[in-house]
Formats: structure tokens, C-alpha cells, sequence
């Protein structure tokens, strides 16, 4: 704050030679203008500890800024006299030329709004002594060359295209409820079920086969990529077609840019949340067949100690006099298999796991010339193309 509202001594002379009622005014713009590299247009523009920062090198009170019109004739002149006071002038034409230049070069790539984009030109001006147009004024140069970028960067994207991609584009364009349409690949995932596992992998593949050039959406800044997959996201097929071919081109291959990393992300989480169901059901299994053991075994207690008192006592008889009298065959067994349950829990759930992925192998099975309908159906008929790296 010292740094920003402090007067120099240049300052409190220049200050200091006006009207003591519209000192604090004056000082407040001289500061404020310094600092932004515009004016302030009325009181409540300037903060209160800077303020009170001026009012007190000045030694007058804060309130008095509320007796200072910042729309007055007064204020004007001396909107004036603050560029003559540091040595500003009006912008020129060449300064203007390199204004525009310079946007184009370093502020349209990041992709900032409209607003922090003309805070970088007031004090790109401000640097240079310059003062430039109005607000309204600079905001259309903004405006103008932002779009300038915009349209050269999405005619640079379609031109990158190869012709298989554009025929692919084309034709989900113009088929949007197809499976590979455009409005199939807006669509969420969905549940973990395999026909949306399936979807998915459809979508990935048919965006694996596009060979977009990824390297645009590192050449300029993440706003706009945001910016235009929010849009594509939100218009209609019919909407997307109105576009100039290449602007159409470059909207959707930039879309489906982003689009793929999040149907990467969704492949995952839809693969996650299948083994973790397969996990579930299978330890419902193993946990249900060990409470059966131990119910058919029970009160084995009392049947171990029978059994070694009787071996005890008849040490040299055979096993079907002596133990099969107290226990039969069957509850034998059935004690052998409660033994068996008493194993690791987690090898028993992952070997029931297993037998359930042979039984309904839902990646694999795959025989060459058949492709899996949108119900889950092998059928013979042309292949869908490779599985992604996510199903590999």
C-alpha cells in the first residue's frame, strides 16, 4: 500500500498548488491513475486504506473526498493535468499498431477474459507514458483481435485434419444420433453395465481413429479450450453444421480433443466400480458358503471329543467300528470342508472372481469378423475397429 499510495515530493507540490477542497481528490486520481492506468469515475473506486494513506500525508480528513465531483468540469481538468504532471501523451498511431501487435502476440493465447485483458493493456500504456482511448475504445480492439485468434487457431486445427478424419467428422455431423454421432458423443457414461462399457470403448476408438493433433491444446491457453468445449457442448447438431466448414471442423476436433481424456476417465472409473461389484458378489459368496459349513457342523466340539475318547479307549479298533458309530461319514466331510473355509478369505473371494470372468468373459471371446451390437450381442458383421489402450 506505501508503495502504491505514496505522494513524492514532486507529487505534494503538484498537489498542493489546487484549492485545499480538492486536494484529496486530486491526489486520490493522480495515485489511482498511477497504479491501474485509468481513472477512477467515482469514490467508492478507491480503496479506503489508500485513501486514508493520502488523507494523511495530506493532513486532511478522509470525508472530505465525498465533496470532490468526479464527473465535474473540475475533475476533468485535472484528468488532463495528471497526464501532463509524469510526461504522458496520447497514443499515436504507431502506438497503436504495437498495442494491437502486442495483443495478438501475448494476451490472446492465454485466453483471458475480456476484463483482465484491458487491465494488461492500462498498464501496458501506463509503462509507456501513453494515454490511450476510452475504455469502450480499447475493448473493441481487445474484442477484435481476441476473435482474430480464435478463427485463426480453429482454421489451423482443421487444417491439420487429415481426410479420413474430416469424412469421420463430417459424417457424425450429419448423423448425430448414429453411434459415433454427434450427440452420442456428448453422452455421459452411465452405469458400470457392459453395454455402456462397450459405448465407451466405441467412442474412444472412434476418436483413436480421428489422429487428432493434441499438440494444439498445448500451444495456447487452457480458457480457451474450456471455453470451447463448453460451447460445443451446449449447441445442437443442426447449430454445429451453421458454422463455416473449417470453423465447424475445428470446434469438434478440439472438442473431442478434451472429450477423450474424459472418456478415458470414465472407461476407468466404469471398469473400477465393475470389479468392485464382482468383488462384492463374490465375497457375498464366499462369506454365505462358510456360514453354511459352520451350520452343518455343528456342535462339532462335543463330536472331536467323543471321537478321541473313543480312540482312546479302543486304540487297535478299526475307524468304521469306533468313529463311525459317533460320527458318520457325512459329518466327517463336512468337518474336512469347514477347514477348508477356515482358508485365506481373500485368495477364496478372488478364485470365485475368476470362475465369474470365465463364465461371462465380458472383454474377451472376441472371434475375428464380429463386432458387439449396442445390447451386448456378438454378431457377425463388420469389426468395430481395436480395442482402446484403457480395455488392453
Amino acid at each position: 500500500m506505501i508503495g502504491r499510495w505514496s505522494l513524492s515530493f514532486a507529487d505534494i507540490d503538484f498537489v498542493n498548488s489546487k484549492p485545499a477542497l480538492t486536494r484529496l481528490g486530486l491526489a486520490a486520481q493522480l495515485k489511482f491513475f498511477a497504479s491501474l492506468g485509468f481513472f477512477a469515475i467515482d469514490p467508492g473506486s478507491i480503496p479506503t486504506d489508500g485513501l486514508s494513506y493520502l488523507a494523511e500525508q495530506l493532513g486532511v480528513e478522509a470525508g472530505e473526498i465525498a465533496g470532490y465531483d468526479f464527473s465535474s468540469r473540475t475533475a476533468r481538468r485535472h484528468c488532463a493535468e495528471i497526464l501532463i504532471h509524469p510526461g504522458y501523451h496520447r497514443m499515436k498511431r504507431v502506438d497503436r499498431a504495437q498495442l494491437t501487435e502486442w495483443i495478438a502476440g501475448e494476451l490472446c493465447p492465454g485466453g483471458q477474459s475480456i476484463n483482465a485483458m484491458l487491465e494488461h493493456v492500462f498498464l501496458w500504456c501506463r509503462d509507456r507514458r501513453i494515454y490511450g482511448p476510452s475504455r469502450k475504445e480499447l475493448e473493441r480492439v481487445v474484442r477484435s483481435q481476441r476473435q482474430d485468434y480464435l478463427d485463426t487457431w480453429l482454421i489451423g486445427a482443421s487444417d491439420r485434419l487429415s481426410s479420413d478424419a474430416v469424412a469421420l467428422l463430417e459424417a457424425s455431423l450429419a448423423d448425430p444420433d448414429s453411434s459415433t454421432g454427434f450427440n452420442r458423443m456428448k453422452g455421459d457414461a452411465g452405469q458400470a453395465t457392459l453395454d455402456n462399457i462397450l459405448d465407451v470403448t466405441e467412442k474412444l476408438a472412434f476418436i483413436q481413429r480421428l489422429d487428432l493433433p493434441h499438440d494444439l491444446l498445448t500451444a495456447t491457453g487452457k480458457p480457451w479450450v474450456d471455453q470451447i468445449v463448453r460451447r460445443v457442448a451446449g449447441e445442437k447438431a443442426s447449430e454445429m453444421r451453421r458454422h463455416a466448414p473449417a470453423r465447424q471442423l475445428g470446434l469438434y476436433a478440439i472438442y473431442l480433443m478434451s472429450r477423450e481424456a474424459q472418456l478415458t476417465d470414465a472407461m476407468i472409473d466404469l471398469l473400477i466400480e465393475t470389479v468392485h461389484k464382482i468383488g462384492t458378489r463374490s465375497k457375498r459368496k464366499v462369506v454365505g458358503d462358510i456360514a453354511k459349513d459352520i451350520e452343518r457342523v455343528y456342535g462339532k466340539e462335543r463330536l472331536l471329543v467323543e471321537i478321541a475318547s473313543a480312540s482312546i479307549n479302543e486304540p487297535s479298533g478299526r475307524i468304521c467300528d469306533v468313529i463311525f458309530p459317533i460320527a458318520g461319514k457325512a459329518k466327517l466331510a463336512a468337518i474336512v470342508k469347514e477347514s477348508h473355509a477356515k482358508g485365506a478369505l481373500d485368495r477364496r473371494i478372488y478364485k470365485v472372481m475368476c470362475q465369474r470372468r470365465s463364465k461371462s468373459r465380458p472383454f474377451g471371446g472376441v472371434k475375428p469378423g464380429h463386432r458387439v451390437t449396442c445390447r451386448g450381442e456378438w454378431r457377425e458383421g463388420v469389426a468395430r475397429g481395436p480395442l482402446p489402450p484403457a480395455l488392453v
